[in-house]
This record gives C-alpha cells, sequence and structure tokens, in this order.
C-alpha cells in the first residue's frame, strides 16, 4: 500500500493584479507594453501535521495576498535582462532597449529579479518570496511550492521550487 500524499491549494479572488510589462522574444524582439489582469495559484505540498493539514491556508493565504498586493497596479520590469537596461532613483525609472525608452515614476514600478517577465518568472518570484515569508510558520516538513499565474484567462506560468 502506497502512502497518501497531501497538497493544500489556495487560490482567491483577491489573488488578482494588474500589472504592465513587455518582454522580449526570438532573441531581439521587444514587444509593446501592455496589461495584464493576471490571476495567482499557490500549492504546498508535504504530510498532515498533528492538526492534520498541511500547513494553515490562512498563513499561505496571507503570505500571497501580500505579494500580489505588491504588484497590483504597478509596471513590472526585468533586474536581469541582457538588453533591457533598467536604471532607477527616487523619481523615476528608466527602461531601454536599443532605441526604445520608456520613463516611468519609480513609484509606479517593481523591478523583478527575472530575465523577463514572463508569467513563468513571476510565478518563480512569487514563490520564493511565500516559500520565504511562511518557512518559519510552516517549518520543514513541506515538500515544495508551486506558484501559477495566469496571464489571460487560462494562459498559465507555472513554477514548481523545493521547499528546502
Amino acid at each position: 500500500m502506497t502512502e497518501a500524499t497531501y497538497r493544500v491549494d489556495v487560490t482567491k479572488e483577491q489573488f488578482v493584479f494588474s500589472a504592465a510589462h513587455f518582454i522580449t522574444f526570438a532573441g531581439d524582439i521587444c514587444e509593446r507594453i501592455h496589461g495584464h489582469n493576471y490571476g495567482v495559484r499557490a500549492s504546498v505540498s508535504g504530510p498532515l501535521d498533528g492538526n492534520r493539514y498541511v500547513v494553515d491556508f490562512i498563513a499561505l493565504r496571507d503570505a500571497v495576498l501580500q505579494q500580489t498586493l505588491a504588484l497590483d497596479h504597478h509596471v513590472i520590469l526585468p533586474r536581469d535582462h541582457e538588453q533591457i537596461r533598467v536604471t532607477h532613483n527616487e523619481q523615476e525609472t528608466t527602461a531601454v532597449f536599443r532605441e526604445r525608452r520608456w520613463v516611468f515614476p519609480s513609484e509606479d514600478c517593481v523591478i523583478l529579479p527575472v530575465v523577463n517577465t514572463t508569467a513563468e518568472e513571476i510565478a518563480r518570484v512569487i514563490a520564493e518570496r511565500v516559500r520565504e515569508a511562511t518557512r518559519a510558520k510552516f517549518g520543514d516538513a513541506i515538500d515544495w511550492i508551486e506558484v501559477a499565474v495566469d496571464e489571460n484567462n487560462g494562459q498559465w506560468g507555472v513554477c514548481r521550487l523545493p521547499w528546502k
């Protein structure tokens, strides 16, 4: 007989954030800036604890909500792209790709540690941040965390990370 495995999934109406971004593809094509109403789902897997649940739903929910709120109504820019240079100070953030240049108020921007602001990379960043925010509460019994980011009603970018 195989041992049961357990997973907790959270997806809430509040796990939606509206944000603008642009990505590069095919090596040197940069798309126009545009926005999405992103949706987020988070899952963790692990054994049942003494209360007979994997993790506290509320703690997981709150950690995911904190990340979606931080991205909501912002321009998401990549920190680590080879061809998109992002500079910022207290007043303005500038992104440059070849002859194209965008200037935004710094308070309107979130610069993520990603190469490209794809749904997959955004999912990774959210997963890393939720894992860090909940590690002390959830301990080391969790096997993995998975975050999925829906950028267009059924087009999901998903990242699963080991817990440890």
